[in-house]
């Protein structure tokens, strides 16, 4: 199903805000005094200048890191927060590498070497200065597993998206189970969560993570906020002709209306969130203060970054904490 191909003229985006209401929603007291030195740091760089840069900025990039991180340590913390989702958004998507797979695949290089040593030289590719920058940020203070899961994160992220590269030029499209598992990668989560540990100032041993009810409780939290990406982020995906998206695996296998296949993700994702609920109540505690601070994390994850996707200009759903189902025109 080619995505011009699409007839409906709107649809109801899915509210899903009851769904997490048993997690806390909160924003960090850091919150402005950390986004005027993070901009001032985003502008360091000189990514964008003038209309372009206003543009980027007002997606508010770091009130998304403000909400997921609410219970960041201290101002700097928040800070480096604040850096990666400049950073992330800017080259993972408005950097003309979504249809370039060599030239991901060069910049996924670069990078991995960058943090593979943080203090070696500065790559000359502005991407992987960033990254190594703020990487170092991180060391200073974040556990030698929080960083090490953060490359993993990293390297698994760029796997994931070179794979989606491939099937968007070669206009393939995966099956569900296909893309939930290519999506686990190319939506980040792994490094929102290696930054959150950081965040948080967490000293959690690697044992903690190897239990195999806790790493399926993760990987349950990380469906949970990537599927809400793509619920949320479909329409302007579309417009622009990107079909890597779970809504559209999902219109295609299951040969359905839009409405449908978007009824049918939202399912899915209140689904996952069963199974994280119940994955923590089996969980271990390891007699451990920062494992339970952990899961608080992962569900400060999940409710901010669900609630700042229903109001951002970035997946263009700009309806604050709506509480109904949203009615959207088809962009075209």
């Amino acid at each position: 199903m080619p995505l011009q191909d699409l007839r409906t003229g709107l649809f109801r985006l899915p509210a899903l805000q009851h769904a997490v209401s048993s997690f806390e929603l909160k924003i960090s007291p850091y919150y402005h005094e950390a986004e005027r030195q993070a901009h001032a740091w985003f502008d360091s760089y000189e990514v964008y200048t003038g209309l372009k840069r206003e543009n980027y900025l007002s997606h508010r990039y770091p009130d998304f890191a403000a909400r997921v991180y609410p219970e960041a340590h201290t101002q700097a913390h928040l800070e480096t927060c604040m850096a990666l989702m400049l950073w992330y958004d800017d080259l993972s998507d408005e950097s003309g590498l979504k249809h370039n797979v060599e030239g991901l695949e060069l910049a996924a290089n670069i990078s991995i070497q960058a943090l593979r040593d943080p203090d070696g030289p500065a790559p000359t590719l502005r991407f992987a200065r960033m990254l190594q920058d703020f990487f170092r940020k991180m060391r200073a203070t974040g556990s030698a597993g929080c960083c090490r899961r953060l490359v993993q994160g990293f390297e698994d992220f760029a796997r994931g998206s070179l794979r989606q590269t491939a099937l968007r030029i070669e206009g393939k499209t995966a099956s569900i189970e296909e893309f939930v598992r290519i999506r686990r990668d190319s939506v980040a989560v792994k490094l929102m969560f290696a930054f959150m540990e950081y965040a948080m100032d967490l000293q959690i041993p690697d044992e903690v993570f190897n239990d195999e009810s806790i790493a399926s409780a993760v990987e349950a939290a990380g469906d949970v906020v990537g599927w809400n990406n793509d619920i949320c982020s479909f329409n302007n995906e579309q417009s622009h002709e990107d079909n890597q998206n779970i809504v559209y695996c999902t219109l295609v296998e299951k040969n359905c209306t839009l409405q449908e296949a978007m009824d049918f993700v939202a399912g899915m994702m209140q689904d996952r969130i069963k199974d994280y609920l119940a994955l923590r109540e089996a969980r271990p505690s390891f007699h451990l203060l920062d494992v339970r601070k952990y899961f608080k994390g992962l569900e400060y994850c999940i409710s901010g970054s669900l609630h700042w996707y229903y109001h951002s200009k970035r997946a263009h759903c700009p309806f604050l904490q709506c509480a109904r189902p949203l009615i959207l025109f088809i962009r075209i």
